[in-house]
């Protein structure tokens, strides 16, 4: 007797990235209350897979972390 068992589908946007920016986003899904957390599966040193309605906080949060961190010198 076989036990067919359902696949659980989950719709997600991937997200690619450098690795800086992945440890910066994994860093920033932690932070967040567990029903809040947006990453649903980490793919690889590259490629996160996300909540597709949390993507433009994700990239917004991106960007202001690189606009922090990056060095404008002055003229």
């Amino acid at each position: 007797m076989r036990i067919a068992r359902m696949v659980s589908a989950v719709h997600g946007t991937l997200l690619e990235c450098d690795i800086p920016t992945k440890v910066f986003i994994l860093h920033l899904n932690d932070e967040q209350i567990p029903s809040e957390r947006f990453v649903i599966q980490d793919l690889d040193e590259t490629h996160l897979l996300v909540q597709p309605h949390k993507i433009e906080m994700v990239r917004g949060e991106v960007k202001k972390f690189q606009e922090k961190s990056q060095y404008v010198p002055e003229r």
